[in-house]
C-alpha cells in the first residue's frame, strides 16, 4: 500500500472513495472546502450527526465525512484515530484507492498529521488471520491513499514514509505475539527474529542451554525447567552511531504462561500466549532502528523459554542462584518473569556497560489493575532517563506513567533463606517487581516498562483490535531517534 502527499486539486483526484475530516465546532471550514453544491446538500445532514456521513454519488464515487475532536483539542492522537476511521471507510466500500483531506489543526503540524494518520491507518488495518480456511481477508485491500491538507502546505513524503515503517514494525510484534503459542515456541521465535535481523545487517548471537548452564543463568534456567521446549537467548547488535556508546533493550519472552507449579486458572489461560510481547516489542525495535538507519548503537538481551509444570519443573520453596551470584527463593512460580528478566539484565551489564537499559515485560497483573490498558508502568533508578522515556510515549502514542520504587518496599521481598525472593504480599505488586530487579542491575541507568496492560487488549479500542497491539515500539524508537 502506498500512502502519498495529495498532487494537484484534491477535487479532481480520482479515487474510488475520497474522505474528508472536519472539527465538531467547526463545520463551515469542511463546507468552504467543498464545491458549493455539495457543501448546501450535505450541511443540514452533517450538523447534528454523531460520527460522520457516507453517500454514493452519481458518477459512483464514494464520499465520506468524518468528524474528529474540537479544534482547540486536536492532537496527534486526534489524527491516528482519523486514520483508524478512514480504513474501516475503505474495507466497507471496498474500495482500493483513496483521497483524504485533512482539517488544518492549530496544534499539529501538517507533516505531524499525515504521520498520525498514517499510523492509524496501518495499525487500524492490521489483522491476525493466517490461519483460518474460511471468513479470511484474501482481497487486494487498499492500495493507494493520497493525503491532502486544507491550504497550501504541501505534506512530506518523508515524514507518511518513517510513520509507515513505524507502523509496519508495530504490526510485526504483534504479528509474533498474536501467534499462537505452538506456532511460537522459543526456537520459532528465535528463528523468526535472526531472520529478520540478519536481513538488516544486524548482528546476531543465540545462547542455547549448554552455554547457559555453564554461565550461570540459574534464574532462567530455572523457569525452563518444566518445559519440553529448549530455552533460547538472542542477542541483537545494531551498529548505527559513532563511538562505543551503546544502549541496551531487554525484553520479557515467555511464550506461554502455565504459571508452572504455582498454576493459574484454566479461564483465559489461553491469553497467556502474549508473555512474549515484550521480546516481540525489543527485537521489532532494535530492526526497525536499523530499517530507519538511526545513529545510535543499540543491543537487545532477549530470554526466551515457556514457563510449563512439568515434572522437572521447580517448585515454591526452592532456591536458585542467578547469574549475579545472588540467591533467590521461589515463593510463587508464577512470578517467572522477573527471574528469566534478572539474569538477562545482570548479563546486558555487564557485557555491554550500556550508556543507558531498558527492559519491557508483560510483568504484573497489579500494574493492569493499577492503570488499566490506558498506560504502561515505568519506573527504574534513572529520573532522566525515565522523564525522556515518558515524553517519548506522549508523542508516539503510548503513554508511560511513573510508579514510584523507594527502598521502603525492599522489605516486601525478605528472605529468610535466600538473599531476596521472587514474590512477597499482595501489597504494591507492579512495584516489587520492579524492586526485585533493581537487584540485578548494579547503578547502571536503568529503566522498566511494564506492559502488562497494555500489550493485549481484550476489546477493541482505537486503532487496535482485539489482540496484541505492539506497545513499546513506537516510544522506544522515539527515545532512540532523539539520543
Amino acid at each position: 500500500m502506498k500512502i502519498v502527499p495529495g498532487a494537484g486539486d484534491y477535487k479532481k483526484a480520482d479515487a474510488e472513495l475520497k474522505v474528508y475530516g472536519y472539527f465538531k465546532d467547526d463545520l463551515e471550514a469542511l463546507l468552504k472546502a467543498l464545491e458549493p453544491d455539495s457543501a448546501r446538500h450535505i450541511k443540514p445532514q452533517l450538523k447534528d450527526l454523531k460520527n460522520g456521513l457516507r453517500f454514493l454519488n452519481k458518477q459512483g464515487t464514494w464520499y465520506s465525512f468524518l468528524k474528529l475532536d474540537e479544534k482547540q483539542k486536536t492532537t496527534a492522537e486526534s489524527f491516528r484515530k482519523f486514520g483508524a476511521a478512514l480504513a474501516k471507510e475503505a474495507d466497507a466500500v471496498s474500495a482500493k484507492n483513496v483521497v483524504v483531506l485533512m482539517p488544518a489543526a492549530e496544534k499539529v503540524t501538517p507533516d505531524d498529521a499525515a504521520a498520525a494518520l498514517t499510523e492509524g491507518i496501518v495499525l487500524g488495518m492490521y489483522t491476525y488471520d493466517e490461519l483460518k480456511t474460511s471468513d479470511k481477508n484474501n482481497g487486494p485491500g487498499l492500495k493507494s491513499i493520497a493525503v491532502y491538507t486544507c491550504g497550501k502546505t504541501r505534506i512530506s513524503q518523508k515524514a507518511i514514509d518513517r510513520a509507515q515503517r513505524v507502523s509496519e514494525a508495530t504490526n510485526e510484534a504483534r504479528r509474533l505475539a498474536d501467534a499462537p503459542s505452538n506456532l511460537m515456541t522459543p526456537a520459532i521465535f528465535a528463528r523468526i527474529v535472526t531472520g529478520k535481523a540478519k536481513k538488516e545487517g544486524i548482528r546476531v548471537k543465540v545462547l542455547e542451554r549448554p552455554v547457559l548452564e555453564k554461565a550461570g543463568w540459574g534464574a532462567f534456567l530455572g523457569v525452563a525447567r518444566g518445559s519440553y521446549e529448549p530455552p533460547k537467548v538472542v542477542i541483537l547488535e545494531y551498529h548505527g552511531g559513532k563511538g562505543q556508546k551503546k544502549h541496551v533493550i531487554v525484553g520479557k519472552g515467555i511464550t506461554f504462561d502455565s504459571g508452572g507449579i504455582s498454576i493459574k486458572p484454566s479461564s483465559g489461560m489461553e491469553e497467556m500466549k502474549f508473555d512474549m510481547a515484550g521480546a516481540a516489542a525489543v527485537a521489532m525495535t532494535v530492526i526497525l532502528a536499523a530499517r530507519l538507519k538511526i545513529p545510535v548503537n543499540l543491543a537487545a538481551v532477549i530470554p526466551l523459554t515457556e514457563n510449563m509444570p512439568g515434572g522437572k519443573a521447580q517448585k515454591p520453596g526452592d532456591v536458585v542462584k542467578t547469574l549475579s551470584g545472588k540467591t533467590v527463593e521461589i515463593i510463587s512460580t508464577d512470578a517467572e518473569g522477573r527471574l528469566i528478566l534478572a539474569d538477562a539484565l545482570y548479563y546486558a551489564v555487564k557485557t555491554f556497560k550500556p550508556e543507558s537499559i531498558i527492559d519491557l515485560a508483560t510483568l504484573t497483573g497489579a500494574c493492569v489493575v493499577a492503570l488499566g490498558s490506558e498506560a504502561s508502568g515505568i519506573m527504574g533508578t534513572g529520573d532522566g532517563l525515565i522523564d525522556e522515556i515518558i515524553e517519548a510515549g506522549e508523542r508516539s502514542g503510548d503513554r508511560l506513567w511513573k510508579l514510584p520504587l523507594w527502598d521502603d518496599y525492599k522489605d516486601l521481598l525478605k528472605s529468610d533463606v535466600a538473599d531476596i525472593r521472587n514474590s512477597g504480599s499482595r501489597w504494591a505488586g507492579a512495584i516489587q517487581g520492579g524492586i526485585f530487579l533493581k537487584e540485578f542491575v548494579g547503578d547502571a541507568r536503568w529503566a522498566h516498562v511494564d506492559i502488562a496492560g497494555t500489550a493485549y487488549l481484550e476489546r477493541p479500542k482505537a486503532y487496535f483490535k482485539k489482540g496484541a497491539t505492539g506497545a513499546g515500539v513506537r516510544f522506544l524508537i522515539k527515545f532512540f531517534e532523539e539520543q
